[in-house]
C-alpha cells in the first residue's frame, strides 16, 4: 500500500507541474492564448476588407490610399507576427538556460561524490580493509 500511495502522490505532483507549466505557456502566446491573436487577426482581416469594398467596389477611396494602407497592414501584422515569435523565444532560452543551470549544479554534485567516493575508498586502501568490489 505504502508503494501504491506514493505512486498516486508522484502523479498528482506531475499533473500539478503539467497544468503550472502549461498556464505559464499559455500565457506567452501558447495553444491557450489563442483569443488575443484571434482578436487581433479579425481586426487585420476585417480593416483590409473594408479597404477592398471602399476603394475596390464602392470607389470611395482612390487606389493609391488603399495600396499604402494595405501595404501598411501588411507590414503591421508582420511586426506583430515577429513580436509573436520574439516571446516564444525568450520562453525557449529562459527554458533552456534553466535547464543548463540545473544541469551544471547536478555535475557539481556527482564531482563532489566522486571525489568522496574515491577518498573512501583511498583511506580503505590505506587501512587494508578493502574488499574486491567490481564496479
Amino acid at each position: 500500500m505504502k508503494g501504491e500511495d506514493q505512486l498516486k502522490q508522484e502523479l498528482n505532483d506531475f499533473k500539478k507541474e503539467k497544468d503550472r507549466i502549461s498556464n505559464i505557456v499559455g500565457q506567452i502566446g501558447g495553444s491557450k492564448g489563442g483569443s488575443h491573436n484571434n482578436l487581433i487577426n479579425m481586426a487585420f482581416f476585417g480593416i483590409l476588407f473594408a479597404l477592398i469594398i471602399f476603394g475596390g467596389v464602392l470607389k470611395k477611396i482612390s487606389l493609391e490610399i488603399e495600396i499604402a494602407a494595405a501595404i501598411l497592414l501588411v507590414v503591421l501584422k508582420i511586426a506583430w507576427m515577429i513580436h509573436e515569435a520574439q516571446k516564444v523565444s525568450h520562453f525557449q532560452f529562459w527554458i533552456l538556460n534553466s535547464l543548463e543551470f540545473r544541469i551544471n549544479e547536478m555535475n557539481k554534485k556527482i564531482r563532489n561524490i566522486e571525489k568522496t567516493v574515491k577518498k573512501i575508498d583511498s583511506d580503505s586502501d590505506i587501512n587494508g580493509n578493502r574488499e574486491k568490489t567490481d564496479i
